[in-house]
């Protein structure tokens, strides 16, 4: 058996079917959306019981977030729909963006964000749909 044709058969499979997910997304997207927030109203300290500390901070009128153990995560968040941004990680080699969605409570501070890969290609390990960041500040 060509295990290499094998492989390849494969991996072109899943890489249509992610292209597929995103057009899907593109499809649903609503470009004309804005954020209910100021971006410095996302901008805080968080924290998750696995990555442990994340910040978002506001550099040049962009949101950035970093997760503080580990250093590879840090990347730019881009408004997306509604409240929900897609982070593009700097170290592109991690091929692991995601949307980031912000969920706010009746007086329009955030609550929490939660994430999920923006690719079905996206490594399972990075666990983001399992990821809850609650704000510290």
């Amino acid at each position: 058996m060509d295990w290499i044709t094998a492989y390849q058969v494969v991996v072109n499979k899943q890489k249509d079917k992610a292209d597929g997910s995103w057009q899907k997304h593109l499809a649903a997207r609503d470009p004309r959306s804005c954020p209910s927030l100021s971006l410095s109203g996302y901008a805080a300290q968080y924290q998750d019981a696995w990555y442990g500390d994340i910040s978002i901070t506001l550099e040049n009128s962009r949101l950035v977030m970093r997760f503080s153990k580990s250093p590879l995560l840090v990347g730019d968040l881009e408004h997306w729909q509604h409240d929900t941004f897609l982070v593009k990680w700097r170290e592109r080699s991690l091929n692991g963006d995601a949307f980031v969605t912000f969920a706010l409570d009746p007086d329009g501070r955030v609550r929490e964000a939660r994430m999920r890969a923006a690719s079905d290609m996206t490594d399972f390990s990075f666990d983001f749909q399992d990821l809850l960041l609650k704000p510290t500040s």
